[in-house]
């Protein structure tokens, strides 16, 4: 594969980790990393921290009160650029 294909499957690589590509973008990952072993190294470490990180921090939940400014957060009505 060329640097730029390896390029873009590292730039969705955390997208495709947790699934958030669609079927067709997710084949064009999986086919390139099956043809390549720098690209399927690299997702078997960022996998491996994925892992390690959910399993360290799975019981850990956000305070109530950040959990609530998020919300807020949310809820608002998002700012044009122009202000």
């Amino acid at each position: 594969m060329s640097e730029l294909d390896c390029r873009k499957a590292l730039e969705r690589m955390n997208q495709f980790l947790d699934q958030e590509l669609c079927d067709a973008d997710a084949q064009e990952i999986r086919e390139h990393l099956a043809a390549c072993e720098p690209c399927l190294d690299d997702f078997d470490a960022d996998q491996v921290l994925k892992q390690l990180v959910h399993r360290c921090c799975s019981e850990s939940r956000a305070p109530d009160e950040l959990r609530d400014r998020i919300r807020t957060s949310l809820a608002r009505p998002a700012l044009d650029s122009d202000g």
